[in-house]
């Protein structure tokens, strides 16, 4: 059994990584015909993918991979009216059947008391279930909560759950690899390991660990020096609306290290982490010298990069 207490596993299980699961959760025999219910998934048409799983159900009483379709459906109020505690029903009926993406959601809903049968014991044993059959998102979440006890021996356990995550592309597992690595935390410290984790999880779109593998970049620590490409990462997590990019990016344009200099363009960004909570006394300063229709500019641009910012996170 999981030694994590219910509310930090309440915290660190996520369904963020599910969908991506139930989208290859087709069941092996399902080459044999058009399998229109997850193809009208795929495409949006959660009506149709809807009467589709029905229908499967209907013809095939042991069709888990149907039935884990409407789950999702009915959890996330796609195409219908969303309802935990049908949902939880759809996910027991396909985990009874032994479909492991349902194993997943089943121990998520048990987790949450709209689904109306909370269970965060059963809720342990499923996902421990998953992550052994291989679920990635599974092991990624295991590991988390394995993490949150403390304990040696929990988080070697956790560093192979993350790495099972990780060869499937679960960037978020890269990003935690490359925390534990420079930590020593599961594994022996290594900043060179821990540059490579970093590397991968900013390939893979992790927004923090573009931040992290561009300070190393930066600073030549785990990995060679290369200021330029520190800033163009910089600059990807900044548009992405990352403050900590956006304020270390505003000082290189200030310094012009690995991008040429620009005073507007760091006051703009410096702008931008400052409307997120991130001070910085030395931006202040060169904001505050700046010419009155400079100041003007650096706010207009601030705020158009701030607006695209909250749109792209959405």
């Amino acid at each position: 059994m999981l030694g994590a207490k219910d509310g930090a596993m309440k915290q660190l299980l996520r369904l963020a990584c599910l969908a991506g699961t139930l989208l290859a959760a087709v069941p092996a025999g399902a080459a044999a015909y058009a399998d229109n219910a997850y193809g009208a998934y795929q495409v949006g048409h959660y009506r149709r993918a809807l009467s589709e799983a029905l229908k499967r159900v209907e013809a095939d009483n042991n069709d888990a991979a149907a039935m884990t379709l409407l789950g999702e459906l009915y959890r996330q109020g796609l195409g219908v009216a969303p309802d935990q505690k049908v949902a939880t029903e759809w996910y027991e009926r396909a985990e009874a059947r032994g479909d492991i993406n349902a194993a997943f959601a089943l121990a998520t809903q048990l987790l949450d008391e709209k689904s109306g049968k909370r269970d965060p014991a059963r809720a342990g044993a499923l996902l421990e279930k998953a992550a052994a059959a291989g679920h990635p998102a599974a092991n990624y979440n295991l590991g988390l909560t394995l993490l949150a006890t403390g304990r040696e021996a929990d988080d070697q356990r956790a560093v192979a759950c993350l790495e099972i995550a990780a060869k499937s592309n679960v960037a978020d597992a890269m990003h935690a690899l490359g925390v534990l690595a420079k930590q020593g935390r599961g594994m022996p410290a290594s900043e060179e390991t821990a540059a490579r984790w970093m590397k991968q999880a900013a390939a893979a779109g992790n927004v923090p660990g573009m931040v992290e593998y561009a300070i190393m970049l930066f600073n030549g620590i785990g990995v060679n020096k290369d200021e330029a490409h520190a800033a163009k990462l910089f600059q990807r997590a900044a548009v992405l609306g990352n403050p900590i990019a956006q304020n270390r990016l505003a000082k290189l344009y200030q310094f012009g290290l690995g991008i040429p200099p620009d005073t507007i363009e760091a006051a703009a960004w410096h702008l931008a982490a400052r409307a997120q909570g991130l001070d910085d006394a030395a931006l202040d300063g060169l904001f505050d010298r700046l010419k009155p229709e400079q100041q003007a500019r650096a706010a207009r641009i601030a705020a158009s990069r701030i607006s695209s910012a909250v749109l792209t996170a959405q």
